[in-house]
Order: C-alpha cells, then structure tokens, then sequence
C-alpha cells in the first residue's frame, strides 16, 4: 500500500473517529433516555452550508449531532406561528446554543446561535436522504467568438474575475473583475477597455445549463453567441466539526488523477497538522465550557493562478481564528509529466529571489508564477492577502536558459 493511500485511511480514522455511527445510534441515544423512539423522526442537514449533521425529532424533544463527530445533543423544541424554536444542551446538560428554524417544502432552514456570543451559522434540515450539495464550481474554461476572432474565456469563480485569450493571431488577452447580475451569479458581465471595438461582454447559463455571451460593440450592436465548455474545475470540501472546532478543507478537482493526488497531498497534511494543533489546543485546557463551543477555527482552500493544458500554478492558503496571520504556499506542477517543480531552480548560480526581497521581510510570503509576472503573495494584518508583482520582463536576465521557467515562456504558455 503506497504512502498517500495509508495517508489518507489514517486522515479519516483521525478525523471521522464517529463517521460511521448511523442515524440508529442516534436513535439508540434518544431510547437511553426516553426508553422508545415511536413517532420519530430523522433529519438529514447542513450547518453553515457545508458540515452535515443528522437530527432525531420526537414531538417536542430530540437530539442531534455532526456526522464527523461523537458528540451528540439533546434538544428542546417550541413551535409557534411556523417558527420552530430549538434548545441544544451539551452533555452536561448546559445550554450550548439556540436554533430558530422556518418549514419548507423539504424540510427546515435556519438558523444556529452560539449562547454567549454573536456567533451564528445557517442551519438546514432535509428528510429523509443526506442534503445534496451543488458542487461548487473553480474555473470554467470556455470557448466562443468576439467579432469574428476565436477565443478563450476562462472564469475564475472563486475569485469573480475572467480572462479573454485570442486562440490565434496576436494572442492579446484581457482580465478583469467580473460583477454578479443575478443572486447565484450564474449570468456575469464585464466592461472589457482592452477588446477593440467592444462596449461589454455578459456571459450567461441558460436554463438547460448551456452558456452563452452577448457582446455590445462599440457602435450598439448586440451580438449574441453559443459558448462550448472545455473543461470545468470544480471546488470539493472535507469539514471536521466537534463541540469545540470547526475545521475546513476546499480542494480543486481537474479530473487528472495525478494532479487531483498531489492537490489532496497538499490539503491532507494540513488536515493532519491542523488537527495535531487541535489536540493540542484542547489538552491544554482538557475542560470545555459552554463558551467553548465552536471555539477553535481553521481552514484551507487553494487559489488557481496559471492554468494551461500542461502546467498549473497556485496558492494553497491556510487561516486560524486563533492567529491574526493568513499562511500562504505556492505550488508549480507540470501536468504532462506529474511532477511538482520549485523557482528556487530557475535561476542563474549567482542569483535567487532573495535579491527582491526588502529588509522589511514579510512573513509566511511566498512565490507564484503568474501569467506575465512573478508575484509574492503574503498578508498584511490590515489590507489582507497583497501581492508584490516582478515582470518576466525585468527578470529575464536573471533566468537560466533551459530551466523549466525558460521553457514555459519559450512556448508562450506565460507572457514576458
């Protein structure tokens, strides 16, 4: 058995210790207590659109717990007016937090409320199945023409921007900020100043799913058009909720077994670690109180930077609600040869990119090869995740010939 596999069978014996406790065990929980469950009723849900949970409801009186975690809670409830309102008690028997629920057509949607806090999550409640989740989309990658020239769109969900590539001809390309014209953003618009001859572009999802683009030219003439997907990133989670943490994990898929494997590397020992660091958290003070509840924070997601047929490039970033800093890890990976590579191996022997940097070392930095630059990425306490920008252009002096750099520019895949 190879290294990733017992990697990840230890990940989930480590964090899904109770995963496999069924909706009978809650069940057996509830007749502990009250000796029989007739008349119950199971619940699949969601807290905060992502943890699942299962909950028992017997009339006025029930109990729940999160799928990932043993913890369970019993619960009160009061209805009036088609409000349901839920009392969750610990298993000490303390009032831990308050749920406020409204019925639907599929079951229930509300609110969860920590008890000595501001603290408050979404809370979903479905019958019968698990509540599915639409996969979140990463980047879409489409294809279509803007006056008579055929291009590439690549819209980059997570961070609301697209990006315009002629396939042919001059190779021009433009990027920028998209704006939401509707609640799930499924039709966006830009005003794209660097496309000749065009006013904005509006790229939508019909109802069967199929994008198109309608382009207003300069001089008013609207231009509707059929887009083809090329291929499509969609965005996976692994989330860990107990009485006290809240750990999540968002993944990027490609359908490339090779590449899927090293990205879920990446996530899996921050998995680990952040859970080590957990255990370490709650050891140092063993007795939870009620203001624990949904204390200790943590999560993970990986921003795309470059992505070509052959080689991608990004930002794995890592965040706590117990440190004011936001950790930042780029990655390269060539596709065609699955293998991950370093720019501390592009450069002539007498140069690195310490020479960029400037006495005021900021930390937890990191390099990323971008589309026409190099970029330092790091986070500043105040303004957030920056970035530092050094052109290829400016730097090409300092690049050896042949490096794997040099051969990505060579080939046009990135930009001086």
């Amino acid at each position: 058995m190879g290294y990733s596999y017992r990697h990840i069978i230890h990940l989930f014996i480590l964090l899904l210790l109770a995963s496999y406790a069924e909706g009978q065990s809650l069940i057996k929980h509830y007749e502990n207590l009250h000796e029989t469950s007739e008349g119950c009723q199971i619940y699949n849900g969601l807290l905060d659109d992502v943890f699942e949970l299962e909950m028992l409801i017997c009339e006025d009186k029930g109990a729940y717990k999160m799928k990932s975690s043993a913890d369970v809670y019993n619960i009160s409830l009061e209805e009036e007016d088609g409000i349901v309102e839920i009392t969750e008690e610990d298993d000490q028997g303390r009032t831990s937090g308050y749920i406020t629920l409204v019925k639907n057509d599929n079951g229930y949607q509300g609110t969860w409320r920590q008890i000595e806090s501001a603290a408050s999550y979404s809370f979903v409640l479905q019958n019968g199945e698990a509540v599915q989740r639409e996969p979140e989309k990463y980047i879409t990658k489409l294809s279509g023409v803007i006056r008579s020239r055929l291009v590439h769109i690549s819209l980059d969900h997570a961070n609301e921007s697209v990006e315009i590539q002629e396939r042919y001809g001059l190779q021009g390309r433009y990027k920028s900020l998209y704006t939401c014209q509707d609640e799930n953003c499924n039709k966006v618009s830009i005003k794209p100043e660097g496309i000749v001859g065009v006013s904005s572009v509006e790229i939508y999802q019909d109802k069967k799913g199929e994008y198109k683009m309608i382009v207003l030219t300069s001089d008013q003439n609207r231009e509707v058009t059929d887009l083809e997907v090329i291929t499509q990133v969609q965005k996976k989670t692994k989330a860990y909720s107990d009485y006290r943490s809240m750990l999540l994990a968002e993944y990027a898929t490609f359908d490339d077994k090779d590449l899927d494997k090293y990205l879920d590397r990446l996530q899996a020992n921050w998995i680990k670690a952040t859970s080590i660091k957990l255990r370490a958290l709650h050891k140092e003070d063993p007795i939870a109180i009620v203001s624990d509840r949904l204390k200790h924070q943590a999560s993970s997601w990986i921003d795309i930077e470059v992505w070509t047929d052959d080689f991608i490039s990004g930002v794995q970033y890592k965040q706590y609600n117990w440190t004011s800093e936001v950790e930042a890890k780029a990655f390269a990976y060539y596709t065609d040869k699955s293998k991950a590579v370093q720019l501390n191996d592009v450069w002539e022997d007498d140069w690195d990119l310490s020479k960029l940097e400037t006495n005021n070392e900021e930390e937890n930095s990191t390099w990323v090869v971008g589309r026409d630059a190099i970029h330092k990425i790091y986070f500043d306490r105040i303004n957030g995740v920056q970035r530092e920008s050094h052109s290829y252009k400016d730097l090409s002096q300092y690049i050896d010939n042949g490096s794997w750099l040099d051969k990505l520019l060579s080939r046009g895949k990135i930009k001086y």
